[in-house]
């Protein structure tokens, strides 16, 4: 059984809270600080059974129990206010029986708290959205203040309180130990690249040679002591990889991120030296140009698991673009001029516009989309790929006719280039455009270096992409 984490507020429960919580959460099947850190973030972290929700809900209780909920447990608001905090953890329990095993994760398990039809649905699922009564009773959720509340903003909170752990209430695990908390650090091990999963069959549960031997090489590429032992260090580094380490993010996996990046010639180390431990702009870019050159990766700028294992564990730095791809499929080439659309600096025959068909009618629906709403101005589409993809210089992707370069909207409405801080740039119709690409095609990916864009998450920055869009099609 897992032990628990010092989250904050931990201090306002007493041993027979504690005890309880424990034998709950093993009768859940869901981890014991994942209801911990769900009552800190409910009660204010005073795990109090009579605070009230501030912004007038009715909602009362180590969960925020509503009205209308307490009465589904054979109980009431005011019944639930004369409890004791180890007696109110019984309906707590019986809350949560209907998820039982279930909530693998800390966002599932806060979703069944604060709106169920969210399990399962991912960080970027939109719950709440500006205008609605369950929008004003959580808005200090929406982080990026967009009017839209997802499953990553209703969590990021939550998941904060398992970060306050201290070294004196944590257990740490070892080789030896056994349970669901060393499988858990298994699949990690194997999410990072550093175990197999034919490796922990032999042992699942069980921290063995094996298990010991892949912490050991994770502590060592992350510049941590390899002891081998799941310590408080060890579990900040993975807790800030599950997160996903990116631009913002300081100490911990930073260094070892940007170490990576210098050692594989993504990053010099005189542009290391002016941030050491610091995911600022520089690395950033990084990242993104070795995400780029991996196909496999969404080039976002962020070290989640999957980047991680490509970066830490692939031992030749990219795989070598080739000179052509000789890909069938990229054979069809975008028309000089369409409905809505028009291009620029195109090579004789399309030469440099060739995708497969699918991107190509993309583009064209993109066109057709544009031109009902602004037959004022043409979009203007660049480059896109070689026939049969492969290698097309100075991109370092374009290569397999799923890439198309845009220019900015001009206020002037002009076919000329335009870059982000010109007075011509026409920030809003280009936003306009963006949301346009992203309620098509939502699984979309944007690089363009608009600030107001960026921090909309509408698009994400890139070097070299300030006088033109990026889009890649999934």
């Amino acid at each position: 059984m897992p032990n628990l984490v010092n989250v904050l507020g931990i201090e306002n429960t007493n041993e027979a809270f504690r005890k309880k919580v424990l034998e709950i959460a093993d009768r859940l099947l869901i981890d014991p600080n994942f209801l911990m850190a769900i009552m800190s973030f409910e009660t204010g972290a005073t795990f109090s059974p009579k605070v009230k929700n501030a912004a007038g809900s009715g909602a009362t209780g180590l969960i925020q129990f509503m009205p209308p909920t307490a009465k589904g447990l054979g109980t009431n608001i005011q019944e639930l206010e004369k409890m004791t905090a180890v007696e109110q953890l019984d309906f707590v329990e019986k809350y949560f029986a209907p998820h039982k095993g279930k909530l693998l994760t800390i966002e599932d398990a806060y979703m069944a708290v604060l709106y169920p039809k969210g399990i399962g649905k991912g960080k970027d699922f939109v719950l709440f959205e500006e205008g609605s009564k369950a929008y004003k009773q959580n808005i200090g959720l929406d982080v990026s203040g967009d009017g839209k509340i997802t499953v990553g903003e209703a969590c990021r909170k939550v998941s904060e309180r398992l970060g306050t752990a201290s070294m004196s209430n944590i257990v740490e695990l070892k080789k030896g130990d056994t349970g669901a908390a060393v499988e858990s650090l298994q699949d990690e091990m194997i999410d990072l690249g550093y175990l197999t999963p034919e490796q922990k069959k032999t042992g699942a549960g069980t921290f063995g040679n094996k298990t010991e031997a892949a912490l050991k090489a994770f502590q060592k590429d992350i510049l941590l002591k390899d002891t081998g032992v799941v310590d408080l260090p060890t579990q900040a580094a993975m807790r800030q990889l599950n997160d996903g380490v990116k631009k913002g993010s300081k100490g911990g996996v930073v260094q070892a991120l940007q170490q990576k990046l210098v050692s594989k010639k993504f990053l010099t180390q005189a542009e290391m030296d002016t941030g050491i431990g610091i995911f600022g702009n520089k690395t950033q870019a990084a990242l993104i140009q070795f995400q780029l050159k991996n196909d496999k990766l969404e080039p976002n700028g962020i070290l989640s698991d999957e980047t991680y294992r490509l970066l830490f564990k692939t031992p030749a730095p990219v795989t070598p673009i080739p000179t052509n791809l000789n890909n069938t499929n990229i054979n069809k080439v975008l028309e000089a001029s369409g409905e809505g659309y028009t291009t620029y600096k195109r090579e004789p025959g399309g030469a440099d516009q060739f995708g497969t068909e699918m991107t190509i009618n993309r583009i064209e629906d993109l066109g057709r989309k544009w031109f009902l709403l602004h037959p004022e101005v043409l979009l203007q589409f660049g480059d896109i790929s070689r026939r049969g993809g492969g290698a097309f210089p100075p991109h370092s992707s374009h290569k397999n006719g799923r890439d198309v370069d845009v220019r900015p909207i001009r206020k002037d409405n002009r076919i000329d280039p335009i870059s982000v801080g010109e007075i011509q740039y026409d920030s809003i119709r280009t936003e306009e455009f963006v949301k346009l690409v992203r309620s098509r095609y939502p699984n979309v990916m944007v690089l363009f270096n608009d600030d107001r864009l960026i921090k909309k998450g509408l698009t994400a920055h890139a070097k070299g992409h300030s006088n033109h869009l990026h889009i890649r099609f999934p």
